[in-house]
């Protein structure tokens, strides 16, 4: 495959097709990470072209944005899709009642082992492969992602749009017709949990917005490989 990411969104798109036939083709239990936000539903688009019905996995963690729950709820039914919404097993008022309403706040690390990390690796446990929306210029952190990864232990991880950027992204909404979660209208450029994520213009990456008081913008879901 090129790596060539200056290349045109046509065959960028091309080569993204192909990716996501070969997943789906290669692999018999394989899911899609969506949290509804702009890039899995990219994702989510394209491989419904390949497999209308491939099931899709959305993490429940009881902070969402009453938009992304709206949204979710639109395209289940627009797009019929082949949802499981997977909870973490500590509910969101025990965990209130464990560590206090603002643990998001006082110890971000636990709180996303918690509500995203615990129930990510449990569902991941049943799978040969899943596929993400992740990017490479998202964050710092993410430029040394590639398209297919394999950790030990691990479904194996393809990541279709890892050489897009974000002007590809919506290019391709706008193109294609794609429906997005109108929270990015109102200045938001990366969707988390609600008390952890603010809209925002400030810093050099789209992720500058979540947890604006920390460096460290992942919440480990994408991270759990290593954990």
């Amino acid at each position: 495959m090129s790596e060539n990411e200056g290349a045109s969104l046509e065959s960028k798109l091309q080569e993204t097709r192909e990716t996501i036939s070969w997943a789906i083709n290669e692999f018999e239990k394989i899911a899609l990470a969506c949290s509804f936000g702009k890039d899995s539903v990219t994702i989510l688009s394209l491989a419904r072209e390949v497999k209308p019905d491939i099931t899709v996995f959305w993490i429940k963690t009881g902070y969402a944005f009453k938009e992304i729950v709206d949204f979710k709820d639109r395209l289940v039914k627009e797009w019929g899709l082949n949802l499981v919404e997977v909870s973490p097993r500590i509910t969101k008022e025990e965990l209130e009642e464990a560590h206090g309403k603002e643990l998001y706040k006082d110890d971000p690390k636990r709180c996303c082992e918690c509500l995203k990390v615990e129930p990510t690796r449990r569902f991941l446990s049943g799978l040969d492969a899943w596929m993400t929306g992740l990017r490479r210029d998202e964050t710092e952190h993410r430029d040394g992602l590639r398209t297919v990864e394999r950790f030990k232990g691990m479904p194996v991880k393809i990541n279709p749009i890892v050489k897009w950027t974000a002007d590809d992204v919506w290019n391709y909404i706008k193109t294609y017709n794609v429906p997005y979660n109108k929270l990015y209208d109102k200045g938001f450029v990366s969707l988390g949990c609600e008390p952890c994520t603010r809209a925002c213009s400030w810093g050099r990456f789209e992720r500058a917005g979540r947890w604006p008081d920390r460096e460290d913008k992942e919440c480990g879901m994408h991270t759990v490989e290593s954990v």
